[in-house]
């Protein structure tokens, strides 16, 4: 075969070819439209509750054929973002506010102090009993141990004084002393004129309140040695100040002694009377024995406390609570 039939024959063989591949090669490159898949009724409604919690995504478009097929408009009430109601008040915020609004009563803890009275001050005043009349004195005993003990205070002293007979009252049995004693030296070279029966709880504070303060006291009046306290009551079952309405007196159980007056060895006296402002080394030294005897004595009255006390210093023993003391 010649060259030229063989050429010819390549070309008619290469036309069928031809025809059979670019059909195939067209629908190759051009793409392919395939139908999308119904969307699940769960996708749609997803779809829908995402929407509505995104505030700031706008206004859902569902289509009809998504979710259940119902209408455009039922679809788009769904999926409003509902209102949520304000919860109710919790009860106890309503209990607290009930509370603020009702006026309020006041308890004795409450009670309001004086704006010129730092709270202090109130609660001392608080806890003295106006002149103790809602406190009923009670007798007081001692036992038998107690009373030996004082008497060998008394007796280190050196104060000069003899164990009594038990004093009563036939008109009141709450007054009286179980075991007195009588004093008529208050320590060695101090007379108490005249001698005085009192508890012997009494009598040992006198001693030492003498001894301490009274003595060195007086040796800044340049009169002498103290000699001798005068006393105006001692033992006495009495109504206080003599008010037949008023409580027991601490005299009536042997507890308090009146002093009236202080004397010197040169002889003169200093007289239990009102010195304020008197500016002599008699206000000075009724003034240091009145302070000291408070030390040792629980009640301290004299001038100035009130007209009943204005000639002489009362000293008791009265037992209170806390170990307060009331001097005046």
């Amino acid at each position: 075969m010649s060259r030229a039939a063989l050429a010819a024959l390549i070309v008619l063989a290469a036309g069928p070819l031809a025809a059979q591949t670019a059909p195939a090669d067209a629908s190759a490159s051009a793409p392919i439209s395939a139908p999308l898949p119904p969307a699940r009724p769960d996708a749609g409604a997803a779809s829908t509750q995402s929407e509505a919690a995104d505030p700031e995504a706008g206004a859902a478009t569902p289509s009809p054929q998504a979710g259940t097929g119902a209408p455009a408009d039922t679809i788009l009430a769904d999926t409003t973002p509902e209102t949520v109601p304000t919860p109710p008040a919790r009860p106890e915020a309503a209990a607290a506010a009930a509370l603020q609004d009702r006026p309020r009563i006041l308890l004795p803890d409450d009670a309001p102090v004086k704006a010129d009275e730092p709270p202090a001050a109130a609660a001392r005043a608080e806890a003295v009993p106006a002149a103790d009349t809602a406190i009923t004195p009670t007798r007081p005993v001692e036992t038998e141990a107690e009373f030996e003990a004082c008497a060998m205070a008394l007796d280190e002293l050196g104060v000069g004084y003899r164990r009594a007979a038990e004093v009563s009252d036939p008109e009141d049995a709450t007054c009286g002393i179980a075991r007195p004693v009588t004093v008529s030296e208050i320590v060695p070279g101090v007379a108490l004129l005249p001698e005085a029966t009192l508890r012997c709880e009494t009598a040992l504070e006198l001693a030492q309140w003498v001894a301490s303060f009274a003595i060195p006291a007086a040796s800044g009046l340049e009169r002498g040695a103290l000699t001798g306290i005068e006393q105006g009551t001692d033992y006495l079952c009495r109504r206080r100040n003599g008010d037949p309405e008023e409580v027991l007196s601490e005299h009536a159980f042997g507890n308090a002694i009146d002093i009236m007056a202080f004397r010197f060895g040169d002889g003169s006296t200093v007289k239990v009377q009102p010195r304020e402002r008197e500016g002599s080394m008699a206000e000075a030294f009724q003034d240091a024995a009145r302070a000291t005897a408070c030390l040792g004595f629980t009640t301290v009255l004299g001038p100035g406390t009130d007209a009943a006390h204005a000639d002489h210093l009362h000293l008791d023993v009265k037992a209170r609570s806390g170990d307060f003391r009331l001097c005046q």
